[in-house]
């Protein structure tokens, strides 16, 4: 078991699919990756429960995600709930609606976070945001 699963978090288990596979890239479709999206997230999850969870993913440097805040500093910090960002990784929420309704909440590069689509693509290749 991942030691990015969290209980609780349905979200920690996107999360860690997305880290297996971002190991599994070649440096080439890292490469691409990270000059597609040249930027850090940071995700303040909460579940049902009220408990908060922090994931960072690294399209910066790296091509990584880690529980917790990561060595370098997020360029964009989300907040948003557990089941939101299910949806919202599976291409059932749209991301600017969440942004409008308030489910979706970023500090920092308001316009980083459009290109979180390539980001989930890797995990799910309809995600849209």
């Amino acid at each position: 078991m991942s030691d990015i699963i969290v209980p609780g978090f349905k979200s920690s288990e996107l999360i860690a699919e997305l880290d297996k596979i971002f190991s599994n890239y070649s440096a080439e479709e890292k490469a691409k990756l990270i000059k597609q999206v040249n930027g850090v997230f940071q995700f303040v999850i909460k579940n049902s429960e009220g408990k908060q969870e922090v994931f960072t993913i690294d399209c910066k440097k790296e091509g990584s995600v880690v529980r917790g805040k990561g060595p370098v500093k997020a360029d964009a910090v989300i907040s948003i709930g557990d089941n939101d960002f299910i949806q919202l990784a599976e291409g059932k929420l749209n991301g600017q609606k969440a942004y409008m309704s308030g489910k979706l909440k970023i500090k920092g590069q308001i316009m980083l976070a459009m290109k979180l689509d390539n980001v989930f693509k890797s995990v799910k290749p309809t995600a849209k945001l």
